[in-house]
C-alpha cells in the first residue's frame, strides 16, 4: 500500500464498522440541518441515531444562546477526536501532519495534535538546542583564558591559558565517557539528559579553578614535585568533597520511580565521577607538564627556552623581542594569580566588613526570604503542555487553545470487572448508588452520566423477567444502530449466560488546575473503593494526574535524602559544630530561594524542576562550605580579620566557579526547549543565591557570630589529622 493511499478508514478505531470520532456530531447532516433552521438545542442535542448527545467538552470559547437559553446561536471553538489503534497508524499520521500543515481556509483556523506530539516536539527542540553547546564551550574557553592570564601580562613564561583549555577538555571527556558507558549499559537516553553537558562543564571548570588556586599558593615551593604535592594537598581534597557532594546528590535521585528522573541522575552521577577522575589524573598531569615548562623557563606558546626581560634589556634586544620573548617563573602567589583572581579578595572584604553595608545585606536578605517563602507557599504543581514545546510548534497552538478556551473536564470510567446478575434489582441498586455518590462529589458533574444499563432500561428491548431474557434483550439492544455506541461497554460471555464486565461513564466538573485534577483522580478511587459493587475508576488522563499527586512527595523525599547525605559528608569534613550549623542554614536558605522563585518564573513543580532541585544541592554546599572552612583555618585575632582571610583564601575559586557556570548556562536562555530554558533559570538562581550567600551573607554572619579562634596547637593538630575542603594555612605559617 503506498503512503498516499492510506485513508482514515484504514487505520481508525471502529464501532459497528464506523470510525470512532469524538465530536462527529458537528459534521453530520442532521446537526447541519438543525443549524440551517436555528434549531440546535443546548446543552445537549437529540439525534435520531444516537439519542441525546452532550456538547461539553467539545465546545469551547465564547458560546452564544438565544433569548430562551435553550438554543445554540454561536460557538467559537469545536474539538474533534479521532480514535486510532496502535497498529497501522504511523503512515496515516505522517500524511495527516503534512496535510494539516498545508491546510488554509479563509473562514476557519485549525490547530491539531496527536498522541506523541509532546515527545516529538521535545526531541526536535532538544536536538536543535544541542547546537547551543558550541556557544557554551566558546564562552567557557574565553572565560578560562581570561581567568588564567597571569597578572604579569607581558610575561611569556607564567601564563597558564593552556590549563584553561585542559580543564574544559577534562570535563568534555567526562561527558562523552558518561554517555558512552551508560548507553552501553542499556540505560535509556531520556530527553532531560540533554542538559548534562551544560551542567558538567560548570562542575569541571569549578574543580579546575580550585586546583589552580592551590597551584598559586604552591609557588613558594622550589621543585615541580613539591609544587604538585602542595597543590594536591591544598586543593585535592577540595575537589574530592565538591565532587562527592554532587555525586551523592545525584545518586539520591537514582532510586526515583520516574524513569526520566532516575536515568538523568545516573547519567549525571557517572559524568561527575568521570569529571573528578579526569581532574585528578588528566588535568593534574597537564598541570605538572606546565610546571615543568615554567621551571625550564620556556615560552608558553612555543615551549622554547627564553631569558628574563632584564637579561634581554641588558643585551639591548629590541622592545618587541623583550615583550614577546621575555619572562621568568612566578615566585609567589601574587605573580601567579590573574587580575580576576585578585578582584574578590580586594573588593568583597571592603563590603562585608563595613557596618552600613552589613545592614544593607541583612535587609536585602530579609526581603529575599520573604519573597522565597511566599513563592514556596504558592508554588504550583504540574506542567502545561504549552511549557514543553516551543512557541512556533504546531502543538503549542493546539495546547494553548485547549487550555484557554475549553473546560478542564475529564471523562472518568467506572469499570465493573466481576460477573453480576444485572437483572437483579440489588445489582442495579448498587450501580445507582455508585453513580449517586459520584454526582454528590464536588469534583464531578452532578448530571452527566452515560450508562448502557440506564439506556437499556428505557428502551423497548428491556426484559427483566429472567436473567436469560435480560441478556437476550441486551443483545438486541446493542445490535440496534441507535444504541451501537454501547456495544463496547458491556461484555457478555460466549454462551449468553452472564455479563462478565461492564462500565459506566461520568464527567468531572470544570476543574481549575492540575492539582484539582489530581484530587479528582484520588476522589474517584475513594468512591470506587467505598462502593458496594466491585469496581475501579479509570481515565487516560490519570496517567498525567499520577504525576501531579506524587511529584511533591517524591521531590521532598529525593531532596531530603540528598540533603541528609550531603549533611553527613559536611560533618565529616567540617569539624566545628557552629560552622556545620551555618552551612546547613545557608544551604536551606538557598534551596528555599530556588524553590520559591520558581513561582515568579511561572515554573511549576514537575519532574523536570525536581531534577533541577536535586542538582542544586551539591552546588549550594560547595559555595557555603568553602567560605566556612576558610574561616575555620584562618588565624586572625578578631572575627573580622578571620573573615578577611577566609575571603582571601576562598573568594577567587567561589567567584570563578559561579561566574564560569553562569556564563555556561546564559546561552540557554534563548533555547526553544522548555527543559533548557527552565534549567537555565533554575541554575541561574542557584549560582546567584549561592555566591551571594557565600561571599556576602555568611561573611557578615561570621563577623558577628563566628566561632572563636583556636589556639595554634589545636588548629595545626586538626589540619594534620583531617582532610580539609580546599585550602589550608600558607607555607610560612606551617614552617612556623
Amino acid at each position: 500500500m503506498s503512503r498516499d493511499s492510506v485513508e482514515l478508514t484504514d487505520v481508525c478505531a471502529k464501532i459497528n464498522g464506523h470510525c470512532a470520532v469524538g465530536g462527529q456530531l458537528f459534521v453530520e447532516e442532521e446537526f447541519l440541518s438543525a443549524v440551517d433552521i436555528d434549531n440546535v438545542t443546548y446543552p445537549e442535542f437529540n439525534t435520531s441515531t444516537r439519542g441525546m448527545v452532550y456538547y461539553a467538552p467539545r465546545l469551547g470559547g465564547k458560546i452564544e444562546l438565544d433569548a430562551s437559553g435553550k438554543y445554540l446561536k454561536r460557538m467559537e471553538f469545536i474539538r474533534l477526536e479521532i480514535m486510532i489503534p496502535f497498529w497501522g497508524r504511523d503512515e496515516w499520521i505522517e500524511k495527516f501532519k503534512i496535510e494539516m500543515d498545508m491546510y488554509t481556509n479563509q473562514y476557519i483556523d485549525i490547530a491539531y495534535g496527536y498522541y506523541d506530539s509532546v515527545s516529538e516536539e521535545l526531541e526536535n527542540n532538544l536536538t536543535g538546542d544541542i547546537s547551543l553547546f558550541a556557544g557554551t564551550m566558546g564562552l567557557m574557553i574565553v572565560y578560562a583564558v581570561i581567568a588564567t592570564l597571569s597578572s604579569r601580562l607581558t610575561d611569556q613564561v607564567g601564563q597558564r591559558i593552556w590549563l584553561g583549555f585542559a580543564g574544559i577538555l577534562a570535563a568534555g571527556l567526562a561527558i562523552v565517557g558518561s554517555i558512552g558507558l551508560c548507553s552501553a549499559a542499556g540505560i535509556s537516553f531520556v530527553t532531560i539528559v540533554g542538559v548534562v553537558p551544560f551542567l558538567i562543564i560548570g562542575i569541571g571548570i569549578d574543580d579546575m579553578f580550585i586546583l589552580l588556586s592551590g597551584l598559586s599558593e604552591a609557588q613558594t615551593k622550589t621543585t615541580v614535585e613539591d609544587k604538585m604535592a602542595e597543590t594536591l594537598r591544598i586543593s585535592g581534597v577540595g575537589v574530592t568533597i565538591t565532587s562527592l557532594t554532587d555525586l551523592i546528590a545525584f545518586m539520591s535521585g537514582a532510586g526515583s520511580s520516574f524513569v526520566a528522573v532516575k536515568n538523568f541522575c545516573i547519567y549525571t552521577g557517572v559524568a561527575v565521577l568521570f569529571c573528578y577522575l579526569n581532574n585528578i589524573t588528566f588535568f593534574a598531569a597537564c598541570v605538572a607538564i606546565n610546571e615543568r615548562r615554567v621551571a625550564g623557563n620556556r615560552h608558553f606558546m612555543t615551549c622554547r627556552k627564553i631569558k628574563d626581560k632584564d637579561e634581554l634589556r641588558e643585551e639591548r634586544k629590541p622592545n618587541r623581542v623583550v615583550f614577546c620573548c621575555g619572562g621568568r617563573a612566578p615566585v609567589n602567589r601574587e605573580e601567579a594569580e590573574s587580575f580576576v583572581d585578585k578582584l574578590p579578595r580586594w573588593l568583597i572584604p571592603k563590603i562585608v566588613l563595613s557596618w552600613p553595608c552589613k545592614m544593607i545585606i541583612i535587609i536585602i536578605f530579609m526581603q529575599y526570604m520573604a519573597a522565597a517563602i511566599y513563592g514556596c507557599v504558592h508554588l504550583k504543581q504540574g506542567m502545561p503542555f504549552t511549557q514543553l514545546v516551543s512557541d512556533d510548534s504546531y502543538f503549542y497552538k493546539y495546547s494553548d487553545w485547549d487550555e484557554t478556551h475549553f473546560a478542564r473536564q475529564t471523562i472518568v470510567t467506572f469499570v465493573i470487572p466481576s460477573t453480576y446478575d444485572y437483572s437483579d434489582a440489588d445489582t442495579q441498586l448498587m450501580i445507582d448508588k455508585l453513580i449517586a455518590s459520584v454526582h454528590s462529589n464536588k469534583y464531578f458533574d452532578k448530571s452527566f452520566e452515560v450508562s448502557w444499563l440506564k439506556s437499556y432500561k428505557h428502551s423497548q428491548y428491556y426484559d427483566n423477567t429472567s436473567s436469560s431474557a435480560f441478556n437476550s434483550g441486551l443483545q438486541d439492544f446493542i445490535s440496534d444502530p441507535q444504541y451501537a455506541v454501547f456495544s463496547n461497554d458491556v461484555v457478555i460471555d460466549y454462551n449468553n449466560a452472564s455479563i462478565s464486565a461492564s462500565r459506566v461513564y461520568v464527567r468531572s466538573s470544570n476543574l481549575e488546575n492540575s492539582q484539582e485534577e489530581g484530587k479528582m483522580m484520588l476522589e474517584s478511587r475513594d468512591i470506587a473503593n467505598a462502593a458496594s459493587i466491585d469496581c475501579f475508576a479509570y481515565s487516560p488522563a490519570f496517567i498525567v494526574s499520577e504525576l501531579y499527586v506524587r511529584i511533591l512527595g517524591l521531590t521532598l523525599q529525593s531532596v531530603g535524602i540528598a540533603l541528609a547525605a550531603v549533611f553527613v559528608i559536611t560533618c565529616i569534613f567540617m569539624p566545628h559544630p557552629v560552622l556545620i550549623v551555618f552551612v546547613t542554614l545557608a544551604v536551606a536558605s538557598i534551596m528555599t530561594g530556588v524553590v520559591g522563585f520558581l513561582l515568579y518564573l511561572n515554573v511549576s513543580l514537575s519532574a523536570i524542576s525536581m531534577l533541577m532541585l536535586i542538582m542544586s544541592i551539591g552546588f549550594s554546599v560547595d559555595f557555603t562550605a568553602h567560605i566556612c572552612h576558610g574561616y575555620m583555618i584562618s588565624d586572625g585575632e578578631t572575627r573580622a580579620l578571620r573573615v578577611g582571610q577566609a575571603i582571601d583564601k576562598t573568594g577567587a575559586p567561589v567567584f570563578h566557579g559561579a561566574v564560569s557556570s553562569l556564563f555556561g548556562i546564559l546561552v540557554l536562555i534563548g533555547a526553544k526547549s522548555y527543559i533548557f530554558r527552565s534549567f537555565a533559570a533554575v541554575m541561574s538562581f542557584v549560582l546567584l543565591f549561592g555566591i551571594t550567600h557565600a561571599l556576602f551573607l555568611l561573611p557578615v554572619i561570621l563577623s558577628w557570630f563566628g566561632p572563636g579562634k583556636m589556639n595554634k596547637v589545636d588548629r595545626n593538630s586538626k589540619l594534620r589529622s583531617m582532610t580539609n575542603i580546599a585550602y589550608t594555612v600558607d607555607n610560612n605559617e606551617e614552617k612556623t
